[in-house]
């Protein structure tokens, strides 16, 4: 998707202090987005993509590099940026409506904000849950609803911190159905960390590949997927099995992961 970048990652580095000294957690990280392109990241658990995203956030400062966002740089935590957590997040003695208001800008008129938030049951889905109460939803309607929130402010970044790993399989599949239906509507800048390769090959127009100890960029590789996005075609498959010999390397590992394909 053509478009000015929206956000510039520009040689990041992050440190930890530890009991035993210095960690390098990220190192050199330089990634460009697009406007309303989608990107996924994708890597093993302790690579640091969930602490990238918490820079972009505004919620960790960089030990050494920047993050600009429609040529701003990031300081803090900004309207900007909606982020997206594995956890709901939901306030329990909210109602659906009341949690998506939450999300709301400060200041905004009152009468917008009610149609804001009657726009967004809509386009997530959950007409008629209006009033319902988190533990009254399932967990595919309650990341509904986390959804609705993140974007109640009109955030030109959605960020996702692997949102779909704690449902299950049928629940997660869908839930990446109407993300992706939603990108295409909001046209929002958005990046995905995930561990999860045929999920990032699924959402992403590109996967940027990571790898641990310190995190880099171990390879960028462009998506494009038939219209459908059919987890069962020849080209999804040929993205899987780039990404796992890049990661894993051995045809012998490959033949096993993909034994009952």
């Amino acid at each position: 998707m053509a478009g000015m970048n929206e956000v510039n990652i520009s040689h990041i580095r992050q440190d930890f202090l530890m009991p035993t000294g210095g960690l390098e957690v990220l190192r050199d990280i330089n990634i460009d987005l697009r406007g309303g392109e989608f990107v996924s990241i994708v890597g093993e658990s302790g690579c640091g993509k969930s602490t990238l995203l918490r820079i972009i956030a505004g919620l960790d400062k960089p030990t050494d590099g920047e993050v600009l966002i429609g040529g701003e740089k990031v300081n803090g935590v900004s309207s900007k940026v909606g982020i997206l957590f594995q956890e709901s997040r939901l306030l329990p003695w909210y109602s659906t409506e009341k949690n998506i208001s939450y999300g709301l800008p400060r200041g905004m008129d009152r009468n917008e904000g009610r149609e804001r938030v009657r726009s967004l049951i809509d386009t997530v889905g959950l007409n008629g849950f209006e009033k319902a109460l988190p533990s009254q939803l399932s967990g595919g309607m309650q990341k509904r609803v986390a959804i609705a929130r993140t974007l109640a402010g009109h955030p030109k970044v959605l960020l996702l911190d692997e949102p779909f790993a704690a449902l299950d399989a049928f629940t997660k599949m869908n839930m990446q159905d109407e993300i992706l239906r939603i990108w295409e509507r909001e046209k929002i800048t958005t990046l995905l960390v995930t561990h999860d390769i045929d999920e990032a090959i699924y959402l992403g127009e590109r996967v940027v590949m990571m790898s641990p100890k310190p995190g880099v960029i171990k390879k960028v590789i462009p998506i494009d997927l038939p219209e459908d996005h059919s987890r069962t075609s020849d080209e999804f498959d040929a993205y899987r099995r780039e990404i796992f010999k890049e990661f894993f390397g051995s045809d012998k590992r490959m033949s096993q992961w993909f034994s009952d394909d």
